[in-house]
């Protein structure tokens, strides 16, 4: 990184302790955590943990990881989900980033993800996001300027410019992304560079919605967002509809 600009990586878990498969993937990471599992997380073998509060309002994904770019002291940090197996590069084929391919896995995400979160401070962006799409068909170039967002992302607090609101039925991470595209142009998405959680939303920590949560939700998205967010219900995909 630059002289003078801090990093960090954090993971963000809830009622994971008896799964760590995301801590080992990293040369250093802070889990984020509640108060309640903390000693939980510790016997599982995580030392480095950022605690929030039991009296602290987090209830879900976005309280959780607002709370950690207000609440952590590095300019730049990295936000992984807490079910992440692997990462992968993809451009013409599959390239597991593992022992069988690489002499130091994990030297290599560290790297990539350290790499990463460079560019935005030489771009002066606020925020990158790999994608969820893990289909060879889906890369046809390195970067995109928008896409969903997938498992990580990372945050350039002195560029950031999207803000948070936990009564906006609309906040979501497609949200947060799409202020940024509004109030910065553009954000960054490396379509070479994936994470791979396998099955989203298997275990207890996993943050499932009701159809009625979802479908309010979409609506709030569509209400904000006009002709710039649009959602195929067949295919159950969101789309931004933003050009540059």
């Amino acid at each position: 990184m630059t002289a003078g600009i801090s990093f960090n990586i954090y993971v963000m878990s809830y009622q994971r302790y008896d799964r760590i498969v995301t801590k080992d993937l990293f040369e250093y990471c802070t889990y984020v955590v509640r108060e309640e599992e903390a000693d939980k997380y510790r016997e599982a073998g995580v030392d480095n943990l950022l605690i929030i509060p039991k009296d602290c309002p987090v209830w879900n994904f976005m309280d959780t990881l607002w709370w950690t770019i207000w609440n952590t002291p590095e300019d730049v940090i990295f936000i992984a989900d807490d079910d992440i197996t692997r990462f992968i590069y993809r451009m013409n084929n599959w390239l597991p980033i593992d022992s069988a391919n690489f002499i130091n896995p994990v030297e290599t995400v560290t790297a990539e993800v350290e790499r990463i979160a460079q560019m935005l401070v030489d771009l002066d962006l606020g925020l990158a996001y790999d994608g969820p799409q893990k289909t060879l068909f889906a890369y046809d170039k390195e970067w995109n300027f928008k896409g969903m967002p997938g498992h990580c992302r990372w945050v350039n607090k002195n560029c950031l410019k999207a803000k948070y609101d936990c009564k906006d039925m609309a906040s979501s991470d497609i949200d947060m992304a799409m202020q940024e595209m509004l109030l910065n142009r553009i954000t960054l998405q490396p379509k070479y560079f994936l994470s791979d959680a396998g099955q989203m939303e298997v275990n207890s920590g996993g943050e499932t919605n009701t159809r009625e949560e979802t479908y309010q939700g979409r609506l709030a998205m569509e209400n904000k967002w006009g002709k710039y967010y649009s959602y195929d219900v067949r295919k159950n995909q969101a789309k931004i509809n933003i050009k540059r």
